[in-house]
């Protein structure tokens, strides 16, 4: 249905407002990189008068122009199958260097932070808020968002799942998601293998420009956004319950009567 869409003059505006972190960390649709606009269009869209809906229409080459002359697909995709373009509507901006002429084998050499204080906030947010000292939680969790540019004490109560999920938006991309999801023990839960669940399956955000707008509308040549799952993401995540836990060699156990089998084993 036409009807079902909301509709953005650039494809930027629905990013407008949102969390400065999303800002240092992806790169989409409608901003810069490298001093370049990032040129992200999955095709067009086309009001059809029989189905009461838009067709959205799509090409193979990157870069290509409707009838209209105007832009079909963008140089840098997105495309549901296609390696070294994106599939999900987003690159990676977090720890990529800005320098211009860095290719695929063309490494810029970037620092890689082992120790960040926006970690230790969050490490002692949590252990606080385990140990029923809420004040001290907050406490860390507002210097970690006024870090981010949130004002001072932004959040005036504190729950497990809000820090997971400051958690998540700060550290994404640094290769700490699978070990917190493992600690809090709900992996098995989030990744439960369903494909009904958008937890476990990986979908991306596709923006359309309007090429032929609903009669009635000043939507022409405006966009629209479709949620896609990428063919390349064949199943659902899937995390078993046995893999919380560690294989104990037999020959441990024997040396040591007081080891027991891990569950699973």
């Amino acid at each position: 249905d036409g009807d079902d869409y909301i509709v953005y003059d650039t494809p930027s505006d629905i990013f407008a407002n949102k969390d400065a972190r999303l800002y240092g960390t992806i790169i989409y649709p409608g901003t810069k990189f490298r001093g370049q606009d990032v040129d992200i269009q999955a095709g067009v869209a086309i009001w059809n008068d029989a189905t009461g809906s838009y067709d959205l229409l799509t090409d193979p080459n990157l870069g290509s122009f409707y009838t209209d002359n105007k832009k079909f697909v963008g140089l840098d995709g997105p495309q549901t199958n296609t390696p070294n373009v994106s599939n999900t509507g987003f690159y990676i901006r977090k720890y990529i260097s800005e320098a211009s002429g860095y290719t695929l084998r063309n490494y810029a050499e970037n620092w890689w932070p082992w120790f960040r204080l926006g970690e230790i906030y969050l490490n002692a947010a949590e252990s606080a808020f385990e140990l029923n000292d809420e004040a001290s939680a907050l406490t860390y969790i507002n210097k970690l968002r006024e870090r981010a540019g949130f004002t001072a004490n932004s959040l005036t109560t504190l729950t497990l799942e809000k820090i997971q999920n400051e958690r998540r938006v700060e550290l994404a991309f640094e290769d700490h998601r699978y070990f917190d999801m493992k600690r809090w023990r709900i992996a098995d839960t989030t990744w439960n293998g369903n494909e009904d669940n958008d937890k476990a399956v990986v979908y991306g955000l596709y923006p359309y420009r309007i090429a032929k707008a609903k009669p009635g509308t000043q939507d022409q040549n405006k966009y629209l956004f479709v949620k896609t799952r990428s063919e390349r993401f064949k199943v659902a995540r899937t995390f078993q319950q046995s893999n919380y836990y560690a294989f104990i060699a037999d020959d441990v156990i024997n040396n040591n009567p007081s080891i027991v089998k891990n569950p699973f084993q």
